[in-house]
């Protein structure tokens, strides 16, 4: 059994390796060949990781066929889909799930289901489990890709979304009707959809009218429901900087703790019921029932189904009377959760969860628990050893969960948080023991709305020292480039190996490990740290010859980045919309991945908010030393034509505008070439960035510098057909044209005839729409380019989703 779980999971990860679905040809053969090995030489863990494999395979085609049932390119279609997403008046939201039951009066396969994903600018009243006949611009679930920051494509594929899409207009539908009717004669047939409403939707209604005064509503619906919908940035910002966001949600502590209320709850029942072999089991099934119970109110999220699989092997073991070690309960919750879902692992809660779990179970093997002690006559003194010795072990707990998570949290999130020791060492037995009961019985108590609120209200009050004491730790989020990774994995390494080899008896060979570990590292951290690199003469910053442009990819906007000795020039911060911007959602991450906590320079080539819009969270959050546009704006240096200066041995000069302007608008835009001539000066590398410049300005560029040769072109406007003239091109041959556009934008940018304008001069095109980010370094005159989306990411469903 042990090796047939543990193949079959490592089968169901290796979709993380695949550019593509094999053909099931392979998995035959693998198949055959582990029956063979599992025949002659009694070792059957091959053929059960073939078995995992195309188990996985299976679940991938599912999903990939699913996707193909929507069109590539945006389409106005019209759908009938069932709500899934848990909604209220009282939370504002224009993003809602659905499940499609028809797609263009053809009804859905129900072995390949379909959940999309609308913005609905102003959303009607609606609620879970109601149908709605939708018009919709649909499309594939495709989304930016640079070297950090959030990726939507992965977000979507582990949530199960194959499709995303604007609603165009709306109009509820009966059920009853869906099977007898088709799309036009149901979108005549209204109704409240009443009877369709789920009963998890129903419960969720009716609390939130006993919640709407209370002071901490957001995070009591998390506690309670999962529903996070209702946190804003500061509340996600203090979650973070904290290390709560796991406290604050439905995870696998609380499953835990709503089995052992069931638990209690059956115990005091079964004493009252008469002594009969039938009831001995009652507060087992009772834990088990509020623990599946409680997983249903949060929708079985990833960390409750690993949460409820756990508790079920526990329990049947416990009925069964038969004794597993932890780490065979652990090997068999992970293996079924993937069968179930294999895409689940995509996910980072999938990760988060069960890592954190088996880091428990090995501190628990590693002595991080509570030893017996014997109850002395003073039972004071016994309760207070008894009190001290469970703090001793949480504190313990937070500090090994801290350590051996940080290279998952570097991971995914790109830091750690230095007091989530100390704050969650206060809070989890705090909001465990008091906020968690209560929410439950304020649940439990939905329909006797007094009784209710008084639950609601002392929960209410039971978060102000948790969400005061989380407020305090806001801006101690600690950033950490890939630089600290060697230090991450080697401390954690260490730190494990302290468990069996102590400091005292074997402490030359700690000693030993420690210069071999810094020796190891340091190297890497000082090639890579910027504020080491920043102390260079500037003798050694000429002495380099590496430097890299990277264009990020924004969607329709803008944003590059010039990257030398571990320092960087941005030229554009991308658009920004009411929730969020380019700054903070892919600058900010690659910054920080980076290791740049400073720009040197910061140039904005106009005022148009897809170039500029977020100007002022890069000035705050990264402070350039220097700051140009061409226009007037405070604290900027004008960037107008003749303007000239060196940055770490580049040559900028700026070609246009020839003068500073009250708002630049895209003829005003500051076209900047850089240079490396003063580094290679037998073959040098022109850099030629273009902002939105017209037919006009390219026009009298072309008069001004005739013998303008760039070898790397930003193409202007995004590849409109306003710009890259005939004129402006006439003299050049770029090796390579980059355009900065989103796959999906109204404007259909890049032009076709463009695109084919550049490739007729024999010019390598590159857009973001297909490549994701494009990092080009250029050292001694060479050029490699990278795209992040076929040569660093090139897995299967990036390919599905960006498909032509």
């Amino acid at each position: 059994m042990n090796q047939a779980v543990t193949g079959i999971a490592i089968g169901l990860l290796f979709l993380h390796w695949w550019h593509a679905i094999p053909d099931y040809l392979w998995f035959v053969t693998a198949i055959m060949l582990g029956a063979v090995v599992s025949y002659f030489l009694r070792i059957h863990l091959l053929i059960w990781i073939a078995l995992g494999a195309a188990m996985a395979a299976l679940s991938v085609n599912v999903y990939t066929n699913s996707v193909k049932e929507i069109p590539i390119d945006r389409e106005n279609i019209t759908i009938v889909a069932k709500v899934s997403s848990l909604l209220n008046s009282d939370i504002p939201t224009n993003t809602i799930d659905f499940k499609l039951l028809m797609l263009n009066s053809y009804p859905i396969n129900s072995h390949y289901p379909l959940n999309v994903r609308l913005n609905w600018l102003q959303p009607p009243e609606m609620y879970q489990g109601q149908i709605w006949q939708l018009t919709v611009k649909l499309r594939r679930p495709y989304g930016r890709l640079n070297s950090a920051g959030f990726d939507a494509e992965k977000y979507f594929v582990a949530n199960g979304i194959h499709g995303r899409g604007t609603v165009l207009s709306g109009t509820i539908v009966d059920s009853s009707y869906i099977d007898s009717l088709s799309v036009e004669q149901t979108a005549r047939t209204p109704s409240d959809n009443s009877s369709a409403i789920t009963l998890r939707q129903r419960i969720f209604t009716q609390a939130m009218t006993e919640l709407a005064d209370k002071t901490h509503k957001a995070y009591l619906m998390a506690l309670g429901f999962g529903v996070r919908d209702a946190l804003e940035l500061h509340d996600w910002q203090r979650l973070r900087d904290s290390g709560l966001a796991h406290l604050m949600a439905i995870s696998g502590l609380h499953i835990g703790l709503a089995m052992l209320l069931g638990w209690w709850l059956g115990s005091k029942i079964c004493a009252l019921l008469p002594e009969l072999h039938r009831f001995i089991w009652l507060p087992l099934w009772s834990g088990f029932a509020c623990a599946l119970g409680y997983a249903w109110l949060a929708g079985f999220s990833l960390p409750t189904v690993r949460a409820v699989l756990m508790c079920a092997i526990v329990m049947i073991l416990i009925r069964l009377r038969i004794q597993w070690p932890g780490w065979k309960i652990f090997i068999v919750a992970l293996t079924i959760c993937l069968m179930l879902n294999p895409l689940a692992s995509y996910a980072a809660g999938f990760w988060m969860s069960f890592t954190a779990v088996f880091i428990l179970y090995l501190a628990n093997l590693g002595g991080v628990r509570r030893q017996h002690t014997d109850q002395t006559e003073n039972n004071l003194d016994y309760q207070k050893d008894l009190l001290w010795e469970k703090m001793k072990v949480l504190a313990q707990l937070q500090c090994v969960l801290l350590l051996f998570m940080l290279p998952l949290q570097w991971y995914w999130f790109g830091g750690i948080s230095l007091l989530a020791p100390l704050i969650n060492f206060v809070s989890v037995p705090w909001v465990s023991t008091l906020t968690v009961p209560l929410v439950l019985a304020a649940i439990a108590t939905v329909w006797f709305p007094w009784l209710s609120n008084v639950f609601w209200q002392l929960a209410d009050w039971t978060l102000y020292p948790v969400i005061w004491l989380a407020e305090q730790s806001v801006g101690t989020w600690l950033s950490l480039s890939s630089a600290w990774l060697p230090f991450l994995i080697g401390g954690m390494a260490w730190a494990a190996l302290g468990w069996f080899i102590s400091w005292r008896n074997f402490k030359w060979i700690h000693i030993s490990i420690l210069i071999v570990f810094v020796s190891w590292g340091i190297p890497s951290f000082l090639a890579n740290d910027t504020d080491i690199n920043h102390n260079k003469s500037s003798i050694d910053d000429v002495a380099s010859l590496l430097w890299t442009v990277n264009m990020l990819d924004v969607g329709h906007g803008l944003a590059v980045l010039i990257e030398r000795n571990g320092k960087a020039v941005l030229y554009d911060t991308g658009n920004r919309w009411q929730q969020g911007s380019i700054a903070t959602s892919v600058i900010e991450p690659v910054l920080s991945k980076k290791g740049i906590n400073q720009l040197d320079g910061l140039i904005l080539s106009h005022a148009d908010g897809d170039h500029a819009g977020g100007f002022d969270i890069i000035s705050q959050q990264f402070e350039p030393i220097w700051k140009r546009s061409s226009d007037r704006r405070y604290g900027f240096l004008p960037c107008v034509q003749g303007a000239l200066w060196q940055w770490e041995g580049l040559n900028f000069e700026v070609l246009w505008p020839p003068k500073i302007v009250k708002r630049a608008a895209n003829p005003h835009s500051c076209v900047v070439q850089i240079s490396d001539r003063n580094i290679h000066t037998v073959k040098p590398t022109n850099v030629l960035l273009t902002g939105d410049i017209d037919a006009i300005s390219e026009l009298l560029l072309a008069r001004q510098y005739p013998d303008l040769a760039p070898d790397i072109l930003f193409v202007p406007h995004h590849g409109s057909k306003t710009s890259s003239t005939n004129t402006w091109l006439a003299g050049m041959s770029p090796e390579l044209a980059l355009v900065s556009s989103a796959k999906y934008n109204p404007w259909n940018l890049p032009s076709t005839q463009i695109k084919q304008r550049y490739i007729d001069k024999g010019t390598r095109w590159l857009d973001t729409a297909q490549t994701g980010q494009i990092s080009i370094d250029i050292e001694a005159g060479s050029r490699k380019t990278q795209r992040y989306r076929q040569d660093i990411d090139d897995t299967w469903y990036r390919r599905l989703f960006s498909s032509e």
